[in-house]
């Protein structure tokens, strides 16, 4: 575990309020739903400035976007932090305040919308029949749930939808005409700085490299279809998901998931995107435990930063509420175990090697046949042990960061085997793919000056990388 998985569920736990906030506040005021609320005029106006850019930089709870239409009397812009519902594979909109101004401006520019959050998309909302809208009610109620706890689920569906009981179908039907839903569709990206999607070796493509520590994903073709290898941070399952129709169309979903290791950058959607695609998640057994959020198993694979920062403040906040904390940042049943003697689920053909050393049960997959190396943070192109490196985002071979690595001496050995395999192509978990001839030479060369020194002392080994 990583100090921004510590940060990471820190901020889910405020995820309760936040949302509570957002739901009585941001809404405009001309309210007409079926419960006590009565959102205070003016006040929305107030906090749009504050929870617009919140939603917008990402740094609201993941169901959250900015909402952006043009008004339908001045023309301009209108903007609205809103949640996201999720439902049977498709987004959906609900207007807990009833006719609301956002709602008739939908209407009013024929369901022309843009989305914003880390990004910006166009979008078509599609408002939703009154006799299809109580399944999307309920999935918004257990989102509430899932996202605040039981309690605030409850007071929520008290103030805006006037249940005082758990929702029945037939009551949620009742409600469906006071409460307008819209269907998000035809999304597309307006920006031009998308994540690239490129094929580095026959049946491998790279989703990536992304963001300041240019994070990889990967998908990989097996003998039945495909697998998805890490899944980046836990806002990452849209653009994963969209990059996955983008290569295997969309008919065709990974059959599995395999996690190189636990940490939040790796795994952060490995939940999500397993519920969307209804397959299992498999990784090593010694990470089992930190991704069901076992204390004592992330005590013992904590690095420095963990003893730092994160363990100390799980300290202050009380066993109760850590234990509520790391509960909600699970994989609970969709998690399997990978052990490297046994062969990767969906991919005759690739080995698993063990990698130890950044989190103890760290994994890498190899393909023999061809020298292809999928090696998570045992192996890296990109200087993230140099604080300029890492600012400048410098390409170079580079063991895992020492700040969040469990064991520097695992780390160095585990290495040196990963050189003594060959590879011929390199996928690292950060930066960009090693696919050129001298692709071996580079990896071997960088673990014999490596030594027994730890990675906080990388040689300097600089690699181009692919095009």
């Amino acid at each position: 575990m990583t100090a921004r998985q510590g940060t990471q569920t820190t901020a889910r736990d405020a995820q309760g309020w936040w949302a509570r906030l957002a739901a009585r506040w941001l809404h405009p005021q001309d309210y007409s739903g079926g419960g006590s609320y009565r959102p205070p005029a003016g006040w929305y106006r107030r906090l749009n400035p504050v929870g617009v850019p919140l939603t917008t930089l990402g740094l609201a709870p993941r169901d959250a976007v900015t909402l952006e239409v043009r008004g339908r009397r001045t023309g301009r812009p209108r903007r609205i932090p809103i949640l996201v519902t999720r439902h049977e594979g498709a987004d959906y909109l609900v207007a807990l305040a009833g006719e609301s101004q956002w709602v008739r401006n939908v209407r009013a520019a024929g369901g022309e919308a843009r989305l914003r959050r880390r990004g910006t998309r166009r979008a078509r909302l599609e408002e939703v029949p009154v006799a299809q809208r109580a399944p999307v009610l309920a999935a918004y109620l257990e989102a509430g749930r899932r996202r605040s706890g039981e309690p605030a689920s409850r007071e929520q569906a008290k103030w805006y939808f006037g249940l005082e009981e758990p929702a029945t179908p037939e009551r949620l039907a009742e409600l469906a005409p006071r409460y307008p839903v819209f269907r998000v569709t035809d999304t597309r990206s307006v920006r031009h700085d998308s994540v690239a999607v490129w094929e580095i070796a026959p049946g491998v493509v790279c989703i990536g490299p992304r963001g300041r520590t240019q994070t990889n994903v990967y998908l990989v073709r097996g003998a039945d279809g495909w697998v998805l290898v890490d899944t980046g941070w836990a806002g990452d399952a849209d653009r994963i998901e969209a990059a996955t129709r983008q290569v295997l169309g969309a008919d065709q979903r990974p059959g599995a998931i395999v996690l190189t290791h636990a940490h939040p950058d790796h795994s952060g959607a490995a939940r999500e995107l397993a519920g969307r695609w209804s397959c299992p998640v498999f990784l090593h057994p010694d990470e089992l435990p930190i991704a069901n959020g076992d204390y004592g198993a992330i005590r013992k694979a904590a690095g420095p930063l963990d003893h730092w920062v994160v363990l100390p403040a799980m300290r202050v906040i009380g066993r109760r509420r850590r234990e509520k904390l790391l509960a909600r940042n699970t994989l609970g049943e969709v998690a399997h175990t990978l052990r490297p003697a046994e062969p990767v689920p969906g991919l005759p053909g690739w080995e698993v090697v063990a990698t130890p050393g950044h989190s103890p049960g760290h994994i890498s997959l190899f393909r023999p046949a061809d020298g292809v190396l999928i090696a998570g943070d045992a192996l890296v192109n990109l200087r993230l042990n140099s604080i300029c490196g890492l600012l400048r985002q410098q390409s170079g071979l580079s063991g895992p960061p020492w700040y969040t690595t469990w064991s520097p001496a695992a780390a160095v050995t585990s290495i040196q085997n990963l050189a003594a395999l060959g590879p011929k192509v390199l996928g690292p978990g950060h930066g960009r793919a090693l696919t050129e001839q001298d692709t071996p030479n580079l990896v071997r060369g960088f673990a014999a000056a490596l030594g027994t020194r730890p990675p906080s002392q990388d040689p300097v080994a600089g690699s181009k990388g692919a095009p």
